[in-house]
């Protein structure tokens, strides 16, 4: 299994977690690592050269991994107000519901998706409401574009292209 962290993702974690996480990966012999920030160079109980956790990601990795809101597709014209959106639901919720999708969704004046009063920038939140579970919204949520429904995977791939 590979698991890939970087300083970003420990800032962001509660101090608890971070601290019960990075115990246990030290505990644990097996794991190969990489370079310790000096941030969380602090938090560790052995010397950070023993440690190395992070590796450096290239420009091409942080392209890749890089956080796309669908307010960019939206700014880079990609995506247009009024679009039709739908998202497709996992088979047991589908199974439920006797239906493939959620239809009747479509891009706001600011790019972004509303569902049940609630805004998203981001496609996996909401395609985890929808589906009662983590989703890649990415590959759940699509938008009709030339009269053809397209994931949002797609389109963020056009985006990448041009913003990369």
């Amino acid at each position: 299994m590979h698991i890939h962290l970087d300083a970003d993702d420990f800032s962001r974690m509660p101090q608890n977690l971070r601290t019960q996480l990075l115990d246990w990966v030290f505990k644990t012999k097996h794991l190969q690592f990489e370079r310790v920030p000096a941030n969380l160079q602090r938090e560790i109980k052995v010397p950070a050269k023993q440690l190395h956790i992070f590796e450096i990601p290239t420009q091409e990795e942080n392209a890749e991994h890089s956080q796309v809101r669908l307010s960019q597709l939206f700014d880079a014209g990609i995506t247009n107000q009024g679009m039709s959106v739908r998202v497709k639901l996992k088979r047991e919720v589908a199974k439920k519901l006797q239906r493939d999708y959620i239809n009747g969704l479509e891009i706001s004046v600011k790019g972004t998706i509303f569902y049940k009063g609630e805004e998203f920038d981001k496609p996996s939140p909401l395609a985890a409401k929808i589906n009662g579970g983590a989703i890649n919204g990415w590959e759940y949520i699509e938008v009709k574009k030339d009269d053809k429904w397209v994931r949002l995977e797609e389109l963020r791939k056009i985006w990448r292209k041009t913003n990369g």
